[in-house]
């Protein structure tokens, strides 16, 4: 048989009820839906019922890499997880990625993904040494935190084995639990506790196999192009140092398998000594209240993030947790006396560590915290319900780089139950770097207003898309970054390393949003245009709607954004954007700057962004359901009888 670069060519399948390991061919899936998240997509269309709880053993866990995963392709470390989330307000089916040697390493065993379903009888993990595969006592690892349970798997597996785990959090199955691997990288959205729920404690892969690319030479013809393109202009080059707390310092920076230029992933120690690693904002989650308690930022704050990984708990969902008590208590609706937690001590780890065991034991108070912060508020009641719909949105998701400012989110919020983090920093990095170049006069970046056009004509279907004075071609802007995105989750690149927007390297400094085909074609040896790619997008994005409406979605109804987001006030963006640009300032039209600071959301404008959006995708204009012509154009005729009703 002729080689496939690219895939493995298998699929572990590991029946928990009844301690069976099977295989699935990765080619009946690949064709059509890629890797990663199509292909997790597909596995869990295929087999999940449409009616279950997340926590169901028929709930399928399915962990899938990419066709990238495990070669020299640059950036593309990562892994889809999937199924239907506990996390999500009402449940329903999402996923998440991580990153670190996990992905790499089930490649280089043989597998290109895992799908897990059934319940164990008692606590296991999973032990794959290539193609030997085992499910193992875990009755002894039960109840210890990440960090403990993961040096006893490398003592039983091997120093070199690389792990999966969930901590205290996901066993007890609050809707918050984390999936944990190497270097601090997890896995949200409650799919800790989905393991949890399935007695699985940990995953523990070790491989032997290399993973080589059809044409190396030109993967690392492409690699060096990128670095050039980047030149000193990267994403992360805009915030570096590396975000630290004061009084600790960034020893290294550590990358993830693959990856050529790095990002905020990076150990720190502080002045005791102790060292952890830290990503993005995890280093300051919890300084603000530090700060306040302390009257300045201490070591409570290094520890936090380390708690709560070892714990297995969300640090953004305990963010949100701790925003949601900290209104309440300045409302009078939550005591020490009504919870049962020392509430004056908030900001001390001490509170933390009391917080994260009651969560973790699902204790008094810490049952209601269990579920999140959006349900823990509709247990307590609507004013305490009031104060999380006014900085979450309707299924519990944090605001991040929202239609406020940037009106090309705004179908991205409306049509995703998790708004994708990838296609909103699509839209911030050039536009971060237009606010650079703006507020600085020049002197920062080269992407002026000229260059952010050019780009917008390249990836966003025209200048129009980067005009902020009108609604006027952010439908087909949206449409091409969600496909390029669901695309990219398919391969799967890195979320700050792709797409490659602007170039250091030329005059014009516009990138080139075909290096993706370019990269998947070297790496499996068979020619791929971006029309192609950008189609197994859409046709993955067609799959994820169709799911959606399966499970429950009402179409146009729930395709709605936060009501606050059409409430003008003034609210500077606490992201990148704003922390350069505080006024907000966009391009306009023309030679016209305008201001989104205080702005929101046009009703009217909005409601006309949803026809021309539904009309691009093909979906029916006043219900929100999926046409059947346009899911057999998408080639998901399988879609269509499931649907019944929702498929028009």
């Amino acid at each position: 048989m002729t080689k496939r670069f690219g895939w493995t060519g298998t699929i572990l399948a590991v029946d928990l009820t009844n301690e069976k390991i099977s295989t699935l061919a990765t080619h009946d899936y690949s064709d059509r839906f890629l890797g990663g998240l199509g292909i997790g997509q597909k596995l869990y269309w295929d087999c999940a019922p449409a009616a279950m709880s997340a926590y169901d053993p028929a709930n399928p866990l399915i962990f899938m890499t990419g066709p990238l995963a495990g070669t020299a392709a640059p950036a593309a470390p990562r892994m889809v997880v999937c199924g239907r989330s506990p996390c999500i307000h009402p449940e329903t089916f999402t996923f998440a990625s991580l990153a670190g040697f996990f992905p790499a390493e089930i490649k280089k065993a043989g597998y290109d993904g895992i799908i897990v379903t059934g319940r164990a009888a008692r606590p296991v993990y999973i032990s794959i040494q290539d193609t030997a595969v085992a499910i193992k006592d875990a009755a002894h690892l039960w109840g210890l935190t990440n960090s403990k349970a993961r040096a006893h798997i490398q003592e039983e597996t091997g120093k070199k084995a690389r792990i999966l785990s969930i901590g205290p959090g996901g066993e007890s199955r609050t809707r918050i639990g984390i999936i944990f691997t190497d270097l601090a990288g997890s896995a949200s959205m409650g799919f800790g506790s989905v393991m949890g729920s399935k007695n699985l404690k940990a995953i523990a892969v070790q491989g032997s196999s290399a993973m080589a690319a059809a044409e190396p030479d030109r993967v690392a013809a492409i690699r060096k192009r990128i670095r050039q393109m980047r030149g000193g202009e990267g994403y992360f080059n805009l915030y570096d140092p590396p975000i630290s707390v004061p009084g600790t310092e960034v020893v290294r920076r550590v990358h993830c398998h693959g990856c050529p230029q790095g990002c905020w992933r990076s150990v720190h120690r502080n002045a005791s000594g102790e060292e952890d690693i830290r990503k993005c904002q995890t280093p300051l989650f919890y300084a603000m209240w530090d700060k306040r308690h302390h009257g300045k930022i201490t070591d409570a704050s290094f520890y936090a993030p380390t708690m709560a990984n070892d714990y297995g708990l969300c640090i953004m969902e305990i963010v949100f947790l701790l925003l949601w008590l900290d209104r309440c208590i300045a409302q009078g609706i939550l005591t020490e006396k009504n919870t049962g937690l020392p509430l004056s001590r908030l900001g001390d780890l001490s509170f933390l560590e009391t917080l994260l065991q009651k969560l973790c034991a699902r204790e008094g108070f810490g049952e209601v915290l269990s579920q999140g912060a959006l349900r823990a508020s509709e247990h307590v009641g609507k004013q305490s319900r009031d104060i999380t719909l006014n900085f979450l949105n309707q299924t519990g998701r944090a605001i991040a780089y929202g239609p406020k400012v940037f009106s090309t989110s705004a179908m991205i919020y409306a049509t995703e139950p998790r708004p994708l983090i990838t296609a909103l920093h699509e839209i911030l990095e050039p536009t971060v770097k237009w606010a650079l170049w703006y507020t600085s006069q020049g002197t920062k970046t080269f992407v002026s207003t000229e260059v952010l056009r050019n780009i917008a004509k390249l990836f966003w279907g025209g200048e129009q898309a980067v005009d902020f004075s009108t609604y006027a071609g952010k439908a087909r802007a949206t449409q091409l970054i969600q496909n390029r995105e669901f695309a990219k989750e398919c391969m799967i690149l890195c979320d700050f390393a792709w797409p490659v927007y602007d170039d250091a390297s030329t005059q014009e400094h516009v990138g080139d949003p075909t290096l993706e085909a370019q990269l998947l074609s070297a790496v499996i040896g068979k020619q791929v245009s971006p029309e192609a790619l950008d189609a197994v997008g859409e046709r993955v994005f067609g799959l994820n709607r169709a799911i959606l409406l399966r499970e429950g979605r009402r179409g146009r109804q729930d395709d709605r954004l936060p009501e606050f987001f059409f409430v003008e006030r003034d609210e500077p963006a606490p992201d990148g954007f704003g922390m350069h640009n505080p006024e907000l300032y966009l391009p306009g039209s023309g030679d016209e700057i305008i201001s989104r600071r205080g702005k929101a959301v046009d009703r009217e404008h909005f409601e006309q962004l949803k026809n021309d959006y539904y009309e691009l995708r093909g979906w029916d204009i006043s219900t929100g359901y999926l046409k059947k012509e346009t899911l057999e154009r998408l080639d998901l005729k399988e879609a269509v009888a499931p649907l019944e009703d929702k498929a028009v």
